[in-house]
């Protein structure tokens, strides 16, 4: 067995933890971490792409797609009633076999991409947080921004702690629970927005049925409030697709700082993005970040795994919404959040 191989075996073996919420997945990992020939498919994804989301959302893609197999009757985003996971062994690898092309060309062109609607609440939190500093209107850049989700933020409704926050006519509808003993603060008195631009390696079109299948792909079966999430934001950005330049943030961010106004503050935000930027280049992802300050106050707010920090601030608490902005020396964690934004929680003033 190669290096490569064992590490992606003790990589699935690691992720039965991070898929707490998806049986299948669970079990799936064990069933892959055992099998080198899986393995093996998964050195050629590019570099920085986890295995576990990636090799899953192939699974799923080919799946919603319409592939007429016994594995999908596992599937809770499938079929109403899904099969027990523990049996699925067989199935599963008969489905590689039938697949292997497909599933080899979805691993070695396509990205983890998760736009994780929910997520929109931590951004808007951001702009709450940014409102303390600024009354003037911020330029909004997401990086790492898939569809471009994330940058209607302004358009959503939200449902956090009991109060309803945003646009109360929205379709797109976010639940968040609210816990710690402060209340919730309010998130109307945000920053306005604008203008908004998003960067990513390979922006996801929304008006493109296989894009957008694929970004379905990538929630897990099981959630399928999520998917019922995703789909109506997906259907709202349709009918004005956001604007997502193409490319490495290395090599962007400092031009797109240079297009915005002199002297006017910008958010950047990401989140769930440096974990899949090589180790090796992460240094370099945030000193590009950095630079889309040169032009203006830069508040630069994420929310990541602790195992991807911020290479100047390398202590993260785990599952944190961070901002930092131009005249903090270190980042200030905002809010503890859970992975996917099913709830929230208060950690301090700002």
């Amino acid at each position: 067995m190669s290096a490569d191989v064992s590490e992606l075996a003790v990589h699935f073996e690691k992720s039965t933890a991070v898929f707490g919420t998806s049986p299948l997945y669970q079990e799936l990992c064990r069933i892959v971490a055992a099998e080198p020939s899986i393995l093996a498919k998964l050195t050629h994804r590019r570099a920085g792409q986890q295995a576990s989301f990636l090799f899953f959302a192939a699974l799923h893609d080919t799946l919603l797609d319409g592939a007429d197999h016994p594995l999908r009757d596992y599937y809770a985003s499938l079929v109403p009633e899904p099969r027990d996971p523990t049996d699925v062994r067989v199935s599963l690898l008969d489905f590689i076999r039938h697949h292997s092309d497909r599933l080899d060309e979805l691993i070695r062109t396509r990205l983890v991409q998760s736009n994780v609607v929910r997520r929109a609440a931590a951004l808007r939190y951001a702009l709450w947080a940014v409102r303390r500093h600024t009354d003037q209107p911020i330029h909004l850049v997401e990086v790492g921004a898939s569809a471009g989700l994330l940058l209607a933020v302004a358009r959503y409704r939200y449902r956090i702690g009991g109060r309803e926050f945003g646009n109360p006519d929205s379709t797109v509808v976010i639940d968040s629970e609210w816990r710690g003993p402060q209340p919730v603060p309010d998130l109307n008195d945000v920053a306005p927005i604008a203008t908004r631009i998003g960067l990513d390696l390979h922006p996801i079109d929304v008006t493109d049925p296989d894009d957008r299948r694929w970004l379905t792909a990538l929630v897990w079966p099981e959630e399928r409030s999520a998917a019922a999430l995703l789909a109506a934001a997906i259907a709202e950005a349709a009918n004005e697709p956001p604007h997502i330049v193409a490319g490495d943030a290395t090599e962007q961010c400092r031009r797109i700082g240079q297009d915005l106004p002199d002297g006017e503050p910008r958010l950047v935000f990401h989140s769930a993005v440096r974990m899949h930027v090589p180790a090796e280049q992460r240094a370099g992802f945030d000193a590009a970040i950095d630079t889309i300050g040169e032009g203006g106050p830069l508040f630069h707010a994420w929310v990541e795994p602790p195992d991807a920090p911020h290479h100047l601030f390398p202590v993260a608490p785990e599952n944190g919404l961070m901002m930092h902005g131009p005249d903090d020396a270190a980042p200030k964690p905002l809010i503890r959040v859970g992975g996917h934004l099913h709830w929230m929680a208060s950690i301090g003033s700002v």
